[in-house]
């Protein structure tokens, strides 16, 4: 769990960072009813394809009928990939959830660091969401950019060579040493994680 004085850091970070935004017309804070309906809709759809594209690399990961199915082997697992698309069901179900508040983000530029302020912003200093959903995202984020190399939330290296040999390092620490057991897990919770979010942000937005 965040602890109240870093939670009290990002609020004020996400203000500055938001705000900015906003004034250089790089988020729209007043979408028009129709537009707040076509643009939920669009992102709950892709967050739900997300969820099914991880669901569906997980259970052929660990079930026989889908390997064989596939025609795979019975040793194939994916469970590195779960991780992705649990993320991105996420990361697109908080804009369907700004959507729904009228709310679109036109930078692409640092768009998932943007992304998590915009929901302390818009939907968690409020009290529009519970804290506990935004630390779910977090989670998420932090892991997906360790697993899945999202640069804009690594501090750049020095230079090529030493950002070159730490991607190494550390893709070879997760695909080599650790075991398939310990991958499973990882995935199980990132995507038991994502389902999770995912229902609660669909609660909200059940009435688009």
């Amino acid at each position: 769990m965040i602890n109240q004085k870093i939670f009290e850091e990002r609020i004020k970070t996400a203000d500055s960072i938001i705000l900015e935004l906003i004034n250089e017309r790089k988020i729209l804070t007043k979408l028009s009813e129709m537009e707040k309906v076509r643009f939920t809709q669009f992102y709950q759809k892709q967050a739900n394809l997300s969820l099914l594209a991880a669901d569906l690399l997980y259970t052929i990961s660990t079930e026989k009928a889908a390997k064989d199915f596939h025609k795979l082997n019975p040793d194939y697992e994916c469970f590195l990939w779960v991780v992705n698309p649990s993320y991105y069901s996420m990361f697109y179900a908080v804009h369907a959830l700004l959507a729904y508040k009228g709310v679109r983000l036109l930078s692409s530029q640092g768009i998932h660091k943007i992304t998590a302020h915009a929901l302390i912003y818009f939907c968690l200093k409020n009290n529009f969401i519970a804290k506990e959903l935004y630390e779910l995202f977090v989670q998420s984020q932090q892991e997906a950019a360790e697993l899945l190399n999202l640069d804009e939330f690594k501090e750049k290296a020095k230079d090529l060579a030493a950002n070159y040999f730490y991607e190494v390092e550390k893709r070879s620490r997760f695909t080599y040493e650790t075991g398939e057991e310990a991958k499973q897990n990882h995935a199980k919770t990132s995507l038991q994680r994502s389902k999770e979010f995912l229902h609660e942000i669909e609660k909200i937005i059940e009435k688009v």
